[in-house]
């Protein structure tokens, strides 16, 4: 039986024992590859992730996609987030591609920061082709992450748009700041062979989904719990309120892997990796 891997930084014990190898391996690679890379927390993934990458993967000819699922965001509240090997299997179960790597390796290296992920590979993965995918909320705000001018300095950046934050984002500070490296969308193609800063503003994806949202509807709101006491209270039963608006909200069963609309559905048709 294979040994549990151990890692070098503290993992918490809720995740400890469920995680692998597999989830700390950085995903193969060779050089010359084209490798976007797409960081989060994942809390839960949903299909406008995996739009979003497919556009990219399609449009930038890149070779994979790497998700990086972080251990945590530094400039969100993680309060409630669920374990890391729970996000890292849904990730990959809503993934299911065969270009699209998921990992979890960050914890096991110990990094915390954006820029300290893309350095440890750009220094370790010689020869391969780095692109870092972000949304266009992200752009919004990435004059906020830290040391996020080393990041641009490091690779390549893709931006595909949001539905909102297209409208402002590149009038950002770090979108203005970096507007003298902005690559015109017909030449997206070239983007992993240039030379960093070089980014490029990719449309065609307009999705309303949100995992902010999508965390807030897992809970029951106190509404849904007052009702659901009242509905108990009426009906002489005795489970928990808590549990019954919970149901209401999200179903018995529902999965943490998220759905769009189907007009999303059937537009991910279009943006397919191949």
């Amino acid at each position: 039986m294979p040994m549990a891997y151990q890692s070098p930084r503290p993992i918490p014990a809720r995740d400890d024992a469920a995680l692998n190898g597999r989830d700390y391996r950085v995903p193969p690679y060779a050089p010359g590859m084209r490798v976007g890379l797409f960081g989060g927390t994942f809390d839960p993934p949903h299909e406008a992730h995996l739009a979003a990458c497919l556009l990219a993967m399609r449009r930038l000819q890149l070779d994979r996609v790497w998700w990086l699922v972080t251990p945590g965001n530094p400039l969100k509240n993680t309060a409630g987030l669920a374990p890391l090997a729970e996000r890292i299997a849904a990730a990959r179960a809503l993934a299911h591609h065969p270009r699209i790597d998921v990992t979890g390796f960050e914890a096991a290296v110990g990094v915390r920061y954006t820029y300290d992920t893309v350095k440890y590979l750009v220094t370790r993965c010689h020869g391969v082709r780095f692109v870092w995918i972000m949304g266009a909320d992200n752009l919004r705000s990435f004059h906020r992450w830290n040391n996020w001018r080393g990041i641009a300095s490091l690779v390549p950046i893709v931006v595909v748009d949001r539905l909102g934050p297209s409208l402002y984002a590149s009038a950002g500070v770090a979108g203005q700041a970096l507007a003298f490296a902005r690559v015109r969308e017909e030449n997206a193609v070239r983007l992993p062979m240039l030379r960093p800063p070089a980014w490029a503003f990719l449309h065609g994806l307009k999705s309303p989904l949100s995992s902010t949202q999508l965390r807030a509807r897992r809970r029951p709101t106190a509404a849904e719990i007052a009702a659901a006491r009242r509905s108990e209270a009426a009906s002489g039963g005795n489970g928990s309120a808590e549990a019954t608006a919970e149901t209401a909200s999200v179903g018995p069963d529902a999965p943490i892997v998220a759905r769009p609309p189907e007009s999303e559905r059937n537009r991910r048709q279009g943006t397919g990796g191949g």
